[in-house]
């Protein structure tokens, strides 16, 4: 028996089978791909809102330490114009003269040291008394000498002289020269008030001004 090849109607069916099929296919493959998509975008928000909170909590702490760091100390500075290349000399002529003035020594804090007394009697027979050993609490120190924060922050740069700060703070603790004068005031603890002298004027009439002031320690 001859064979008889397809019919029209049969390569129409199995065209329009094919082309569903395909249809199919990629509405599959758009659906993968865009399931993928979101993923992807949602972990790239998830990462993102991450960064960001990491970023905001930096910055706080670094906020909360700036801010910890000032109560601690402060310093401030202004222009002080120096002598003239004329009485350079005679600039460090008193810089060198009041160099001596360094003590050398810290100086105690003005707190005291508060202790702390207990004892108990024991009702027992065998023990008539019981020694509770004393335990000393310092507090921490506000202020050192004749210098406070109040004290501090009466220095008037710009226009205080040594001379006028040494008479109403004492002696400093350690004292350098080059061609302006730094000096220190320390106490025993560590907290300490540092100014720098600005030699200004000429021969005749020459000045040690404060020109910039920086403590550190004090409360």
């Amino acid at each position: 028996m001859q064979r008889h090849p397809f019919k029209k109607s049969h390569k129409l069916r199995n065209t329009l089978i094919a082309f569903i099929a395909l249809i199919i296919v990629v509405l599959i493959i758009f659906v993968v791909l865009g399931h993928n998509n979101q993923a992807t975008s949602q972990n790239n928000v998830s990462e993102s809102t991450s960064i960001k909170k990491t970023k905001s909590a930096k910055k706080a702490t670094s906020t909360i330490a700036s801010s910890s760091t000032s109560q601690l100390s402060a310093s401030e500075s202004t222009s002080v114009a120096q002598v003239p290349e004329a009485a350079s000399s005679a600039a460090s002529t008193a810089i060198s003269s009041v160099t001596s003035d360094a003590t050398q020594t810290p100086i105690t804090e003005n707190t005291t040291t508060e202790n702390s007394v207990s004892s108990s009697t024991d009702s027992s027979t065998e023990q008539a008394s019981s020694h509770i050993a004393q335990q000393p609490t310092e507090s921490k120190p506000v202020s050192f000498g004749n210098w406070s924060m109040a004290t501090y922050n009466s220095v008037a740069i710009g226009s205080a002289t040594y001379d006028q700060v040494r008479a109403a703070y004492g002696s400093p603790t350690y004292m350098t020269a080059s061609d302006q004068l730094y000096a220190t005031w320390q106490s025993t603890s560590g907290a300490k008030v540092s100014i720098v002298f600005t030699p200004t004027g000429d021969a005749n009439d020459l000045k040690l001004i404060a020109s910039s002031k920086l403590q550190t320690g004090l409360q």
